[in-house]
């Protein structure tokens, strides 16, 4: 009872951002095995640097994870009661700053690879991004570093400056170059890809960067307003886990294509007047009415195989069923 008693009547709010963070980061650990999982599925031929690049991902989230779980049991299990084991970090330092800056880094890399890949005149542009990219990398690596050498929470109270502001407008700069980048083209217009895939491609990339922006200003946000509070730990520990969703999204948002293709590629605008075409999965086949005879007076349909539509293994090599 006597240690009963010297927990403060405003527990809630010292022990609550402990407890929310690792909870939320469960859930959106949950989604990226279902991510991963469409991912294996849908996506088997992918470049090896590229299947290598999210199995990494999945693997340090993996780590992460079962990190915020052996916090979780300092915390509340072996210490609970004792107010002192707040303050202890344990893990903390390496499962949220140190894991996320490295996501964080892969993940923004990633973006400064497509903006490269869909205008290669915007070099210039996606060297920013990756230097704004690695200083964020490099102050959440140093606050974790040092916080897990001293055994503290206070030396990250620094980290936020360079972790966190650096991460948005590295964010919120990759969100702006793709808008331009769509009204660029259109304003171009460069053909059906700026009119049905590259919209498509940028709304995905900006609502995803603007939702990590917005978890790393929120995290900013409560550390300048409650400099006394750990209220930023909880948004801290999950920013990792939404880069990682958002790296999946984009990749398997390539299903979309690959189910429904360009507009009149395979219907009655790409071929009006002899015949119309149904793909079944394999090579596509071709409905073609042949002639009428006066003899029979019957108009007989026969169907036959198009050896000059594309073959899937042609479908699966274009760059419409692939948009990364």
């Amino acid at each position: 009872m006597a240690e009963s008693s010297s927990i403060p009547p405003d527990i809630a709010k010292v022990a609550a951002p402990y407890l929310f963070g690792p909870l939320v980061n469960w859930a959106l650990y949950g989604v990226l095995c279902v991510q991963i999982y469409v991912y294996s599925y849908n996506f088997p031929d992918d470049k090896r640097w590229l299947k290598f690049l999210c199995s990494f991902v999945f693997l340090l989230e993996t780590i992460q994870t079962a990190l915020t779980g052996a916090d979780l049991y300092r915390w509340f299990i072996t210490g609970f009661g004792n107010l002192d084991s707040l303050k202890d970090p344990n893990f903390f330092p390496i499962d949220s700053p140190t894991v996320d800056a490295i996501i964080s880094l892969i993940v923004q890399g990633f973006y400064c690879y497509r903006i490269w890949t869909l205008r290669k005149q915007l070099w210039w542009l996606s060297v920013i991004i990756a230097i704004l990219s690695v200083a964020q990398a490099v102050g959440a690596l140093w606050g974790g570093l040092k916080s897990a050498t001293l055994g503290t929470f206070a030396v990250i109270k620094v980290t936020p400056y360079l972790w966190l502001i650096t991460s948005a407008v590295a964010d919120v700069l990759i969100a702006v170059v793709m808008l331009w980048l769509l009204g660029k083209t259109r304003t171009n217009n460069e053909g059906r890809f700026s009119s049905y895939v590259l919209p498509r491609v940028v709304r995905l990339t900006v609502e995803t960067n603007v939702l990590t922006a917005t978890v790393a200003i929120i995290s900013f946000t409560l550390f300048i307003a409650f400099p006394n509070d750990v209220y930023c730990i909880s948004p801290a520990m999950v920013i990792g886990k939404f880069y990682s969703n958002a790296l999946f999204v984009t990749l398997n948002n390539r299903i979309y294509f690959r189910e429904r293709p360009f507009p009149g590629y395979m219907g009655d605008d790409a071929y009006p007047e002899r015949s119309s075409h149904l793909s079944f999965g394999a090579r596509p086949l071709a409905i073609v009415p042949a002639r009428s005879t006066q003899s029979s007076r019957i108009n007989h349909i026969s169907i036959s195989l198009d050896k000059t539509l594309p073959t899937v293994e042609a479908e699966k090599k274009n760059d419409r069923s692939n948009v990364i």
